[in-house]
């Protein structure tokens, strides 16, 4: 009774195949965890600037005591209807959006900004810095800004994009380059 078995042409054909198809694949999931950092940076950001948006329009349009964010009061609020400052450590917006997230850091703040970072953007284990990527999106030299006291300000900082904010704006900033970014340097006039 002679034996089924697979030949070694018929061996090396499927290890020939799988190697293409490895070879196809591995470039698709290699930046997978970048786009899933980056991913997660935008979507809390975008809620984050909501919430600040929806506690000065409270504040705008409410006389008296009301609640915000994580259940704030309205005392928290400056003379713009929007916080002072945010969670520093652990939980950076824990008062703005409810949820425990430890990846989000307030880097440096002033009396009128202050510098967050994510997943992404986080110096030393963001996503790296590609120049085929649009500006829009956050990797490790960026940095996020919360203009919380001045009316008006434009941003600036070496090698990043200038962009002038308004009290209440939370915006990405671009900074071109693959150099880190020194956070003290970063003006706001």
């Amino acid at each position: 009774m002679p034996h089924k078995a697979f030949t070694l042409i018929e061996l090396i054909f499927v290890i020939v195949i799988i190697g293409i198809l490895s070879v196809v694949a591995i470039p698709k999931f290699r930046h997978l965890t970048t786009h899933a950092k980056t991913s997660a940076e935008l979507a809390t950001m975008s809620s984050v600037a909501t919430a600040l948006d929806n506690a000065n329009g409270e504040w705008a349009i409410n006389e008296g005591s009301f609640t915000w964010g994580n259940n704030q009061p309205s005392s928290k609020l400056n003379a713009n209807g929007y916080p002072d400052a945010l969670n520093t450590g652990n939980n950076v917006f824990g008062k703005v959006i409810k949820g425990n997230d430890t990846k989000y850091t307030k880097q440096y703040s002033t009396p009128s900004f202050s510098i967050f970072t994510g997943p992404a953007s986080n110096p030393q284990n963001g996503a790296n810095y590609s120049s085929n990527e649009p500006n829009h999106k956050p990797d490790k030299n960026d940095f996020w800004i919360y203009d919380f006291n001045k009316t008006k300000c434009t941003v600036s900082c070496a090698d990043c994009n200038q962009k002038t904010l308004h009290v209440g704006d939370f915006t990405l900033i671009d900074v071109n380059g693959s150099n880190p970014t020194n956070y003290s340097n970063i003006t706001c006039n």
